[in-house]
């Protein structure tokens, strides 16, 4: 499985997560829930692939482009072409 699908995959996880522990039921023990625990795993690893994806030719970041500035990576580099995997 190439990389950015890989990424795309996380992120549709994190989403689910997210939706499935606002439906859950409230408790006071609300951090023994499965999606919130899901949530922190797949926030923790996006952070992850997000600081390391980058272009083993051009050396760039392929998913932030500035602090304020991100898109979804895509399996050839947004600079130079370069095919990443």
């Amino acid at each position: 499985m190439s990389k950015a699908i890989k990424f795309r995959v996380y992120l549709v996880a994190l989403i689910i997560c997210i939706i499935g522990f606002m439906f859950s039921p409230v408790s006071s023990q609300f951090y023994t829930n499965p999606f919130y625990i899901g949530s922190f795993i797949f926030a923790i690893t996006l952070i992850v692939n997000v600081i390391n994806y980058f272009c083993p030719k051009c050396k760039k970041n392929q998913v932030m482009q500035s602090a304020t500035s991100y898109r979804l990576p895509k399996n050839e580099c947004y600079h130079c072409g370069e095919e990443i995997n």
